[in-house]
């Protein structure tokens, strides 16, 4: 997996031929060569992919494609940062002492054309001997087309599925058939005619497409039927014939064998229409074999049904998607029986109840993998005792791995997952290997993970559309993925973009990811949780070829190897030269404690890292090194989580770094050097107040700026923002004073006309008696979400019409309210979540909705407002409402009537005095009181009363 390294330096290429005549005035033509070659490597790359994991030879071939990618970026950056500081008029002396850990000797123009002209010597070898060996450069327009590792002709074979095998071991899926065969069945309904059910592999689609083809009210509703397995490598021609002849009487499949495609669509199109068919295409792909398929389907003219089965969510939403979920775990506990207990006798199926708590875990360990769980009770068919169930449990994954009808290392279990892997586009191999660093079951931060594959040259500028940012091409990476079902995704739950928050692997989808990534040399995890010592699976020669590191421990606590100090650098000591290296100590309360990483600063194994976080530890008291400053390469730092008292001044001189993530735990001193990293784009601060050396600190200069957030006005001086020319969004908090008010300036820049601003969150602490520009507030197109803290909202001066507004959640918090805020809220037409926290309403306790009212509102809180005695709801409004929360409104006399109107409500939330909860809610009989039927139809009621003292 060479292609990440590859594509880092092709950008530094790129980016130095952009400015050839500030860097490279000498050795642009050579520099130009070495991009045609690593282009053209690209290309063998490709082919290199699919056949490195059975070939060693191979294999390091693609290692020595990346030494020599790495080495072309490494000559490149050193020469820039040669050229810069003499442009800067530092002289080279300085340049020299500065990057001593980089620049052994002055690379004189001569000498770096020496070095690209051995790196293309390299390249060139290199190509002829991947030539030699078989491997071919397949074209550069399949970039972004899948690899295709294709499946040889005996894996084809096995792959084949026929509707007449039967699952012996089938359970769950009651609902799903029941609904499917009603889609199906259902002659009304046009827009059903082709379904998809869609899910990842092992999920049990093909059973289910088995069941509903054999079901009994299929076969009666239709008159003829076919079953294709269409999987990866397939013709046209072939699935349209083996359709044809599965619809037509015997006498006439002689002729369809001697038909052309033109010929086969015809007549497949024709025979739809006149007999009603039902088809199955079992394991589609992509959405362009759909497209070739799709012409030989009469779908507006004629009865006929077509039921898919794909991993591929993008393809089933072209038609009619239907996804299949994981078992729940009675289901998963249900099969792992049917599957043990297969060849037993009755007696021997009645389990005990210590078996049962041990088959459950095992259920949990598989993830409610359906194939997974098949796979362990066939291991457990074989085992009898408790004991064994017990030394099963706790090793799932091996037995998994081991699992029977899998190759190339894989049980048939990962062999499933490896599929989905093998077809995605190539170049987003290296985007999923990399969430293997990330712990079991931890949702992955997208914006994050952004950040780092943008780090590594994982993202390519050539993706971008216009106006695009990098940022936004990732995030269409990590949508195709979660597409194809190797991932899943969770949503900002108040975004009408419907943004991506996290990310998570499935367990066993993340052991595929592993076992992948250690055989590419593409990462190397090293996980001292629970007493293990990792470095055990290392060979020093693993070690050193690969590019990224990962550590992961829990606490302080002495474990066999020694500290977590001691831990780490054994883990360092047995790596190679890294490009990655993140350290995680935990979520949370930091409760791992770390010396002062100058081991990172100062061995020449990190001088070329361009990632590196301290995730979750505690300095003890200390800060980052100075030596920080010899990481010249560093593109990613990341302290989030973590405890520590100062930044060093001297990362001011980190010019490539892109995104410093400073949400520490606790206060740090920040020196006012941010403005010297002309390079940094994306910068994080929030959740702590942070104290300055030097008073404000300056933003000026931070041009290619594009993320900042929890910028504080009591930190920053907010007169800078106008200078960020190229920001898309912004979270800001500004404090607001009787003797200084930022707020009308703050105001003035988000609705100016000079950023790219897409996006803006304002959290705004202000004094008591202030009264704040509501109104403003609102009708500021950029602001998606808004705080209030304390203050004053004069909203009886609020008239409509309001201007059109984007804000989607809004707080507030401890401020005085005058007049009804909901008369003017309920006409915000984006808003969908909104809080009441002990607010006080001034000369007026009723708040009525009025019908029409929060068209999109889903969540709605209402907390400790002690004067509010009435509140009215009227029907009609608050269509889209699920959460409602109802807390310790002291005053509030009953439940809005028209709460019972609606029916989109999920979960309600009530605290009250226990007097309220007796009369209104359960009745004094205990039989229902007047509020009662009110909230009834609501799924979940949760109800929590309190004596008031």
């Amino acid at each position: 997996m060479g292609s990440e390294a590859v594509s880092l330096a092709l950008g530094t290429v790129k980016d130095l031929l952009a400015e050839e005549a500030r860097f490279l005035s000498g050795v642009a033509d050579q520099v130009k060569e070495v991009e045609v070659e690593l282009i053209r490597m690209q290309c063998f790359l490709k082919d290199a992919d699919k056949k490195q994991l059975n070939d060693s030879t191979v294999r390091n071939y693609v290692r020595e494609i990346r030494r020599l990618a790495y080495r072309t970026e490494d000559v490149l950056e050193k020469f820039a940062v040669e050229i810069e500081s003499r442009r800067r008029g530092h002289g080279f002396r300085k340049a020299f002492r500065r990057f001593a850990c980089l620049i052994y000797e002055g690379i004189s123009l001569h000498r770096v054309g020496l070095e690209i002209g051995s790196i293309k010597a390299g390249i060139n070898s290199l190509t002829t001997n991947l030539e030699t060996y078989g491997v071919i450069a397949l074209s550069s327009t399949e970039d972004g087309q899948s690899s295709n590792a294709r499946l040889d002709q005996n894996q084809q074979r096995l792959r084949q599925t026929y509707p007449h095998q039967v699952e012996e071991y089938f359970v769950g899926m009651k609902d799903d058939i029941r609904q499917l065969v009603s889609l199906i069945t259902d002659e009304g309904i046009r827009s059903h005619r082709v379904i998809s059910v869609h899910g990842m592999g092992g999920l049990g689609k093909t059973t289910l497409a088995r069941k509903i083809y054999k079901h009994v009210e299929v076969e009666r509703v239709f008159k003829q039927f076919a079953w294709v397995s269409v999987t990866q490598q397939y013709n046209t021609t072939t699935v349209f014939r083996d359709i044809l002849k599965q619809l037509v009487p015997d006498e006439r499949k002689e002729s369809v064998e001697k038909m052309d495609e033109r010929e086969l669509v015809g007549e497949l199109y024709k025979v739809q229409k006149e007999t009603k068919s039902l088809v199955v295409l079992d394991d589609l792909w992509e959405i362009e074999d759909w497209k070739r398929l799709s012409v030989a389907f009469p779908f507006a003219e004629a009865d006929s049904k077509i039921l898919i089965t794909t991993r591929n969510q993008k393809l089933a939403e072209v038609e009619f998607p239907y996804p299949l979920n994981l078992l729940n775990e009675d289901e998963g506990w249900e099969l792992l029986q049917k599957r043990a207990f297969a060849k037993r006798n009755g007696a021997d199926c009645e389990s005990d109840p210590r078996l049962e708590a041990v088959g459950r875990a095992i259920v949990r360990k598989c993830g409610n993998l359906p194939l997974a769980i098949s796979a362990i009770g066939g291991v457990l068919s074989q085992k009898t005792s408790l004991e064994e169930w017990e030394t099963v449990k706790n090793d799932v994954d091996s037995y998994i791995r081991m699992s029977e009808g899998g190759k190339e290392g894989y049980g048939a279990v990962l062999q499933v997952l490896a599929l989905s892997y093998d077809e995605l586009p190539y170049h987003l191999k290296p985007c999923f290997l990399y969430l293997g660093q990330f712990r079991e079951d931890e949702d992955i931060d997208a914006e994050m993970l952004y950040r780092m594959w943008t780090a590594e040259g994982m993202v390519s500028s050539d993706h971008r559309g216009k106006g695009e940012t990098l940022t936004d091409v990732a995030e269409r990476y990590l949508y195709e993925m979660a597409s194809r079902s190797m991932l899943q995704v969770k949503l900002y739950e108040f975004s009408p973009a419907r943004k991506v928050r996290s990310c998570y692997l499935h367990d066993l989808m993340r052991d595929f990811c592993l076992a992948r990534g250690k055989e590419v040399d593409f990462l190397k995890l090293l996980d001292f949780g629970g007493g293990n010592d990792p470095l055990s699976d290392y060979s020093t020669e693993h070690d050193n070829s690969t590019p990224r590191c990962s550590i992961h421990t829990e606490d302080d606590e002495k474990h066999g190897l020694g500290d977590v100090d001691s831990m780490i650098s054994m883990a360092l000591e047995a790596s190679g030269q890294l490009r990655s290296l993140t350290l995680s100590g935990g979520s949370g309360y930091p409760k791992v404690s770390i010396s002062s990483p100058r081991v990172i600063c100062d061995s020449n194994k990190f001088k070329y890292l361009k990632v590196l976080k301290f995730e979750g530890y505690d300095f003890k008291g200390k800060g980052l090194p100075k030596g920080i400053k010899k990481l010249v390469n560093l593109r990613f730092l990341s302290l989030k989580g973590s405890a520590l008292e100062t930044l060093p001044s001297s990362i001011g001189q980190l010019q490539y770094l892109e995104t410093l993530d400073l949400q520490v735990f606790r206060q740090i001193k920040v020196p006012d050097v941010l403005c010297r990293l002309k390079g940094l784009k994306h910068v994080y601060f929030i959740g702590v107040r942070r104290r300055t050396e030097d008073g404000l600190i300056s933003f000026l200069g931070l041009s290619k700026l594009e993320t900042l957030v929890g910028f504080d006005d009591s930190f920053g001086d907010l007169k800078h923002l106008s200078g960020l020319n190229n920001l898309r969004f912004l979270h800001a908090i500004v404090n607001v004073r009787k003797e200084k008010n930022d707020l009308p300036q703050m105001l003035n820049f988000l609705n100016s006309n000079r950023h790219k601003l897409r996006e803006a969150h304002l959290v705004i602490d202000a004094s008591d008696e202030v009264v704040l520009p509501f109104l403003d507030l609102l009708s500021c197109h950029c602001l998606h979400r808004l705080a209030i803290f304390r203050g004053r909202c004069e909203f009886q001066k609020v008239e409509p019409p309001l201007s059109p507004s984007n804000l989607s959640e809004l707080t507030l918090w401890q401020c005085s309210i005058e007049g009804d805020p909901m008369s003017v809220l309920g006409d915000l037409p984006n808003l969908m979540r909104l809080v009441f926290h002990a607010v006080d309403l001034v000369e007026r306790n009723v708040m009525i909705i009025d019908e029409n009212a929060f068209p999109k509102l889903a969540s709605l809180e209402i907390r400790r407002i002690k004067n509010l005695e009435k509140w009215v709801v009227a029907q009609g409004c608050m269509p889209n409402l699920s959460h409602l929360t109802i807390d310790r409104c002291e005053a509030l006399e009953m439940i809005p009537d028209g709460l019972r109107f609606i029916t989109t409500l999920r979960k309600l939330e009530i605290k009250m005095p226990k007097e309220f909860i007796v009369q209104r809610i359960h009745g004094i009989d205990g039989r229902g009181g007047p509020d009662h039927d009110k909230i009834r139809h609501v799924p979940m009621i949760a109800i929590q009363s309190y004596s008031i003292i």
